[in-house]
């Protein structure tokens, strides 16, 4: 028998017992794929990181799984690993993940990561979408189009009238894709948009912070010329009681995004092993 210890994590926040759960195995090695998803599913934590060494010319190689699958790519999980792995201390790192090998930094704290380019598609009409969240078809905002996008994970962006759609929207079953609701209405005046995310598809009913949506999230905002991307505050989390913000920002223009950085504080809460 062996011990394997774990980190755990709050991401996306400055403050214990917000933002998004994380547990981080700081070594990987030796742990068979389907015993690293029984332990995701053990811990029901948004996401589980195993840190291996890298295939190539990385620092770090990073597999993440949610309780239900592996992803390919993340935002809270890269950016609580690199927080953790860099003792909080400023620091340059390259982690391998699934999609590629993303470029991170701390600064001060803060950590920031550059995401691949999101693609997007037309995502379902409003008529579709409403009752999987348990909306109507007029609480979706008809100025915007509902659009699919993804920088590894795909996400439907449903942009909602304000804060009191937010609030009553709840995944209905037969949503079997990772669903983001956000609005422009905000609880904090320096935010940019007020989100919610159901990731049932993800074995993940409700995601308190998500960073691999908010950065085609922000280049949907540049796009459709609701942000010029320079700095884009992003508020989730609170109707599950974990507050959470995070921070976008996109470079290029609004015909042609050019960069996607995500980025949040972090903080460690405490930690634990399971006996393999």
């Amino acid at each position: 028998m062996t011990r394997r210890e774990y980190a755990l994590l709050d991401v996306f926040t400055d403050t214990k017992f917000a933002g998004n759960q994380l547990a981080v195995f700081r070594d990987g090695r030796g742990i068979a794929d389907t015993t690293m998803q029984a332990i995701a599913n053990e811990l029901k934590l948004s996401e589980t990181v195993f840190v291996l060494p890298p295939g190539g010319d990385a620092d770090h190689q990073l597999r993440i799984f949610t309780p239900g699958r592996e992803l390919p790519f993340a935002g809270h999980p890269t950016i609580g690993t690199a927080y953790l792995l860099a003792g909080g201390r400023d620091a340059s790192l390259r982690l391998e993940e699934k999609v590629g090998t993303l470029h991170v930094t701390v600064r001060d704290g803060f950590t920031e990561m550059e995401q691949p380019l999101p693609e997007f598609q037309p995502g379902p009409d409003r008529a579709k979408i409403a009752p999987l969240v348990s909306l109507l078809p007029s609480d979706i905002d008809p100025s915007l189009p509902i659009e699919i996008g993804s920088s590894g994970n795909a996400f439907t962006f449903v942009p909602v009238h304000d804060l009191s759609v937010i609030k009553k929207a709840t995944p209905a079953r037969g949503l079997d894709q990772a669903t983001y609701l956000f609005t422009r209405e905000t609880l904090a005046p320096s935010s940019t948009v007020h989100g919610r995310l159901y990731a049932g598809a993800f074995g993940v009913a409700e995601d308190p912070a998500t960073g691999s949506a908010v950065g085609p999230l922000g280049a949907y905002l540049v796009r459709h010329g609701l942000s010029d991307g320079k700095k884009i505050v992003v508020e989730q989390g609170h109707e599950m009681g974990r507050p959470s913000v995070l921070y976008v920002r996109i470079g290029g223009a609004r015909e042609k995004i050019a960069s996607v950085h995500v980025g949040g504080r972090a903080v460690v809460t405490g930690g634990g092993w399971i006996d393999l």
